[in-house]
């Protein structure tokens, strides 16, 4: 049987206290990975027990920093604490977002201009500013066995490859974090760093509870309707989708949007 696919490696998880967040610590735990966990609470939405205890509690090395992604001077501090517990850093994973539209859909004459700035200022300034002074660390970094210093896997969502009626701040984010990751991919590819994104589709989580007005909803049997797959996406689907970004199967890929949405955007 072949060992963990992530041992020993240090890892940033933002957004880790709930959904998508905790099941990719979770699974990078599972294959050996040390966490740092990131957000702005230890504790996310019906979740009782703090993810990085959750980890320990399993046997694992975590720790818990809180982190505003949206602010260059958290990102320092986070950095530095992960460096100062662990030596290094080896993966990024920015999961960290918002999606408060999804309560309010409003046509674009509508938006509120506050709410769209959020949506940049969040979900795509974070995964800049983490990917900026990751690479800054990374690329202080030694190479290891399989000649990288790091790897940043940043998650975008199925709205970078269609639209989506009423959500103008969270696809105008999205769209741009799945562009700017090719950029980021390129900028760093000679010192030994690839950067890779994720796009969701539909998952079972609180976010989307919220959108579609509980699980009684007509809305949820629709958009369940247009599944190519025949149901929606688990928060594991994406967790071990970040599993095979950050490890050496996929050390020769970077520059990729990989769609986890069980064909929707195939459609």
């Amino acid at each position: 049987m072949p060992g963990p696919r992530l041992l020993n490696k240090v890892t940033i998880v933002t957004g880790s206290s709930q959904g998508i967040g905790r099941e990719i610590c979770t699974q990078f735990h599972e294959e050996g990975a040390f966490i740092v966990c990131s957000d702005l609470r230890p504790s996310g939405q019906g979740e009782d027990v703090p993810t990085h205890e959750l980890i320990t509690q399993k046997g694992g090395k975590a720790i818990f920093v809180q982190t505003d992604v949206s602010k260059a001077e958290d990102w320092v501090s986070l950095i530095a604490k992960t460096v100062n517990e662990y030596g290094r850093l080896d993966i990024l994973v920015n999961n960290a977002g918002i999606c408060t539209e999804a309560n309010n859909p409003q046509p674009i004459d509508e938006v509120d201009e506050a709410a769209f700035d959020a949506h940049l200022r969040i979900n795509t300034r974070g995964v800049f500013l983490g990917c900026k002074y990751a690479i800054q660390q990374m690329k202080k970094q030694e190479l290891d066995a399989s000649g990288l210093r790091g790897r940043i896997v940043n998650f975008a969502s199925m709205v970078a490859n269609i639209g989506m009626a009423g959500l103008t701040g969270y696809t105008a984010s999205k769209g741009a974090v799945a562009a700017m990751t090719k950029t980021i991919a390129l900028d760093v590819a000679k010192q030994g760093i690839v950067a890779n994104s994720i796009s969701p589709g539909f998952t079972q989580t609180a976010m989307l509870d919220n959108a579609l007005g509980g699980a009684l909803s007509s809305a949820r049997d629709a958009v369940l309707a247009a599944l190519p797959r025949g149901r929606f996406g688990e928060v594991k689907d994406h967790a071990r989708a970040a599993v095979y970004l950050a490890s050496d199967d996929a050390a020769w890929v970077t520059g990729i949007n990989l769609n986890v949405d069980g064909g929707l955007t195939a459609q």
